[in-house]
C-alpha cells in the first residue's frame, strides 16, 4: 500500500525583530496543497532568504491574488497572524476562487520606513479537491479504540497518548448526532516540531467542551507498535481507515457538523485558537 506523503511544514530558526525587510530578503509560502473553487482558508507564510521567520504586524501585510492571465486582482481580507508553540507562525485569511488553474500570489509588507517589500508565489487550484469538501458528507469509517497503555501502543504513535482521544470510533462519534473534531497525524513520525503537537492543540480544544462534541485521532498507520520497534519508518503501512479521506498530506483536521456533514476543515499544523472559534460557530448553528 502507498503511503501517505508527510510533508508538515515549519522551519526552527529563531525569530528576530525587524526594522527593514528587504525587498530580494523577503519569500511567500503560501501553505495549501489542495483547495478547489470556492471561498478556502488561505494559510501563508513570510521567510528571510536565509530561512529565518519575519517578524510583522498583520495589518502591515496585503496579500492579493489572481488566476493567471485573468487579468482581475483580488485583494485578501486582512489575516490573522497565528503564533505556533513552538514558535513562529502563519497568518490565515481566506481565498475566494471561480475557476480551478494557476493561480499567483502577491504579498507587500510595508515597512517603518515607509518603504515596501514584496515577494510572490503561484498555488494550483484544482478542479476538484481531493479532501471531502465543506458541505459535504464526512466518510463514515471505523477507527481504532481503546484506553489502556497495551491498547494505545497498537492504536498511535504518540509517545503520550490521550486516552480520551480513542475512546470511540468515528462513524460511532458522528452517529451520536453532535459534532466531532478529528485529527489525521502521525505524531511520532512527523517530520517537524510544528506538526507534531496537533493532537495536544485539538486536545486543549477538547478540554473546554466536554460532552458538547466528540474528538479523535486517527494515526495514519496501522501498526505504529511494529515501527516503534523497529525504528524505519519504512515498514508503516497505511492505516485502512484515511483512504477514504484521500489526505495529500498531513496532518489535517475536519470538524463534522451535527448532520454528519463537513463544516470546516484544516490542512497542516492549526492552533487552539483558530480551531476553537470554528468549533464554537458549528456549536451555534446546531
Amino acid at each position: 500500500m502507498t503511503l501517505l506523503l508527510i510533508t508538515c511544514s515549519g522551519n526552527d530558526r529563531a525569530v528576530g525583530d525587524n526594522n527593514h525587510i528587504s525587498p530580494q530578503d523577503i519569500f511567500l509560502f503560501v501553505n495549501f496543497s489542495d483547495v478547489s473553487p470556492g471561498e478556502n482558508r488561505l494559510p501563508f507564510a513570510l521567510r528571510r532568504s536565509d530561512g529565518g521567520k519575519i517578524t510583522v504586524a498583520p495589518d502591515r501585510v496585503t496579500l492579493t491574488y489572481a488566476l493567471r492571465d485573468s487579468g482581475v486582482t483580488r485583494t485578501a481580507p486582512p489575516a490573522v497572524f497565528r503564533e505556533w508553540p513552538v514558535g513562529g507562525g502563519v497568518f490565515t485569511t481566506t481565498g475566494t476562487y471561480d475557476k480551478a488553474g494557476i493561480w499567483d500570489f502577491n504579498v507587500t509588507v510595508q515597512n517603518p520606513d515607509g518603504t515596501m517589500s514584496t515577494a510572490s508565489a503561484t498555488r494550483l487550484v484544482k478542479d476538484v479537491a481531493s479532501t471531502p469538501a465543506i458541505g459535504s458528507p464526512a466518510p463514515l469509517v471505523s477507527t481504532k479504540t481503546g484506553s489502556s497503555s497495551e491498547e494505545l501502543l497498537h492504536i498511535t504513535s504518540d509517545v503520550n497518548p490521550i486516552p480520551e482521544m480513542y475512546g470511540i470510533s468515528l462513524d460511532e462519534a458522528v452517529a451520536l448526532g453532535k459534532p466531532v473534531m478529528v485529527t489525521f497525524s502521525t505524531p511520532a513520525w512527523c517530520t517537524t516540531k510544528t506538526c507534531g503537537p496537533q493532537v495536544s492543540t485539538v486536545d486543549q480544544v477538547r478540554q473546554n467542551h466536554i460532552g458538547e462534541a466528540s474528538f479523535i485521532h486517527v494515526e495514519l498507520f496501522d501498526n505504529p507498535e511494529e515501527m516503534r520497534k523497529s525504528g524505519d519508518p519504512q515498514v508503516g503501512v497505511e492505516s485502512p481507515a484515511i483512504e477514504p479521506w484521500n489526505l495529500p498530506s498531513e496532518p489535517w483536521t475536519f470538524i463534522i457538523d451535527e448532520e454528519g456533514l463537513i463544516a470546516a476543515k484544516f490542512e497542516a499544523y492549526t492552533t487552539v485558537d483558530e480551531l476553537e472559534a470554528a468549533l464554537v460557530t458549528v456549536l451555534a448553528t446546531n
